[in-house]
């Protein structure tokens, strides 16, 4: 007769991909924080909970719609 150890009977990985999914999830909250502060006409707080409440579909509304300016420095393009 065996004991099982938690994390011995295959629930380890389980746990370890919900943490590597929790990693990701608050990285995308940061990276769409810190953008939205800079390429986005509206309030960074509220793209941040939209994908914080939306996840991923949060993330591609953002990245669609969210982004404001396309980057780089405006007033500095090519004129003809």
């Amino acid at each position: 007769m065996s004991v099982l150890v938690p994390m011995q009977g295959g629930g380890g990985a389980i746990v370890l991909f919900a943490l590597v999914l929790f990693a990701i999830q608050i990285a995308a909250l940061v990276w769409v924080y810190t953008d939205a502060q800079t390429n986005s006409p509206h309030s960074a707080a509220l793209w941040t909970l939209v994908v914080f409440f939306g996840g991923l579909l949060g993330l591609l509304l953002y990245v669609l719609l969210g982004r404001g300016r396309t980057g780089g420095r405006p007033g500095h393009g090519t004129q003809f």
